[in-house]
């Protein structure tokens, strides 16, 4: 029997060597490919995770009501510290709290609805007036002559043991 009546022929072995190598690379590809993905998904997003997450809101508490002077507008501070990424910060601002008769209050946001610069209470004039371009509200966070087309944002408050609350968004 000649060798090439068993099939046996050198550039058939050549072959078979080939496919297998290609049939293993192949499989080693996939399957390294497959655990790259499924490690990489909960790796990429644990570290994007907190960069992309919405903020939240948090309620801080600005003292007794009774410290409000009724039928004007207060500046109100706040300082806490909050979680952005992988930092923990700061965070400052004010907030205007307008008192009006009875249990009449309303919780205006500092922030400008133009250019996110912050207003100012102008007490002899009555209106919150932006710094940056002129931008006026009227007592109520009207818009009432400069760029601003919107109101002031009205935060949401709430009572609670004589303390006045306040929801801020972080």
């Amino acid at each position: 029997m000649s060798r090439s009546a068993t099939g046996y022929r050198p550039e058939n072995v050549k072959k078979e060597i080939l496919n297998t190598n290609r049939r293993d690379f192949l499989k080693t590809a996939i399957l390294v490919g497959g655990s790259a993905v499924v490690v990489g998904i909960p790796l990429v997003s644990y570290f994007t995770a907190p960069a992309l997450s919405k903020g939240t809101g948090k309620w801080v508490d600005f003292g007794p009501l009774a410290d409000l002077e009724a039928g004007s507008v207060s500046m109100l501070s706040y300082e806490f510290l909050i979680k952005d990424g992988w930092l923990i910060l700061p965070q400052r601002g004010i907030v205007w709290a307008k008192t009006g008769k009875g249990d009449k209050l309303t919780v205006f946001s500092s922030v400008c609805t133009h250019l996110s610069c912050n207003v100012i209470w102008m007490e002899e004039t009555q209106v919150f007036e932006c710094p940056c371009h002129a931008g006026r509200f009227d007592v109520n966070g009207q818009p009432i002559s400069g760029p601003p087309k919107k109101p002031l944002t009205v935060l949401e408050h709430k009572i609670e043991d004589g303390k006045l609350l306040t929801l801020l968004t972080l």
